[in-house]
């Protein structure tokens, strides 16, 4: 295991080797909650079946900035430049929520990322989140920056978030009442089309946190259309909740309803989840 620091190295994150090789390597990102707690866990999956993998932080955590608010494309961008010094060939990334956005914007600037894996996607950049004490809601700037601008976004409509009314009204996280109706314009949509790698979308199709079902059918009807030359394929499952994740935690089983309701589905499931990852690195990429 190897840690970085965003004085040193110009991103934090930590790489598992997996096997040793140094044939392909893939960068590790989650969502919305940030730290790297989720993105290390996912990235110690890989590394445990032998793939090596760097968990990369993205905010909320002691480098990196305190709310997802313009974080820059740039520490991809040095993770992979990073990577390749460190002798590995193939550099992939396997975003989640969040980090899907983060996943495919990066594929779309950085030609050296020849795999993706985007779950739970969205197909256009959304605004930013920032924390005031104990209250989250949107930042007025875009979650991502490049070059030191930000990118275009798709703003929230709500102003503010009531988490506790949702949670009592809905009885789980259902932010997708916050996500809809957004004025999505074709500056925001992200550039998919740019992309030089394979893309493996993953969507569910209970999705309490936004469309990603809609989401990826959209990116991924649009690569059929133009001809995309690499690889690319829609999974959509029926049970599980947003936390597309292969080792989700108790308390975020708690979280969402489709989680608590159907737990034998969302486990059978969430090893199938694991299995398409797998399959998708080792084989299709």
């Amino acid at each position: 295991m190897i840690k970085t620091t965003v004085r040193s190295n110009g991103f934090e994150g930590i790489l598992y080797p997996g096997n040793g090789s140094k044939e392909k390597v893939i960068i590790v990102m989650s969502g919305s909650n940030g730290g790297m707690t989720l993105t290390a866990n996912e990235a110690i999956f890989y590394h445990d079946h032998g793939v090596p993998a760097l968990a990369l932080a993205l905010f909320k955590t002691r480098q990196t900035p305190k709310n997802l608010d313009r974080i820059p494309a740039e520490f991809v961008e040095r993770a992979v430049k990073w990577l390749k010094e460190q002798g590995y060939r193939k550099i992939g990334i396997d975003g989640t929520s969040k980090g899907s956005e983060m996943a495919l914007v990066s594929a779309s600037f950085f030609s050296d990322i020849s795999c993706v894996i985007a779950r739970v996607p969205s197909y256009f950049v959304s605004e930013g989140l920032s924390t005031h004490g104990v209250k989250k809601g949107p930042s007025g700037t875009s979650c991502w920056s490049f070059r030191g601008k930000q990118l275009h976004y798709a703003p929230y409509n709500a102003r503010s978030f009531n988490i506790p009314a949702m949670l009592i009204k809905e009885k789980e996280l259902h932010i997708i009442t916050f996500n809809r109706d957004k004025n999505i314009t074709p500056n925001t949509l992200i550039r998919v089309e740019r992309i030089k790698a394979p893309i493996l979308f993953i969507s569910s199709k209970r999705d309490e946190v936004w469309d990603s079902y809609e989401s990826a059918l959209i990116m991924d009807t649009k690569l059929t259309n133009i001809g995309f030359p690499y690889p690319h394929k829609h999974i959509a499952f029926d049970y599980l909740s947003h936390a597309m994740l292969t080792n989700l935690p108790s308390i975020y089983k708690l979280a969402f309803k489709t989680e608590r309701q159907n737990p034998k589905e969302c486990m059978s499931e969430r090893e199938k989840l694991g299995n398409y990852l797998l399959e998708w690195v080792n084989e299709t990429w």
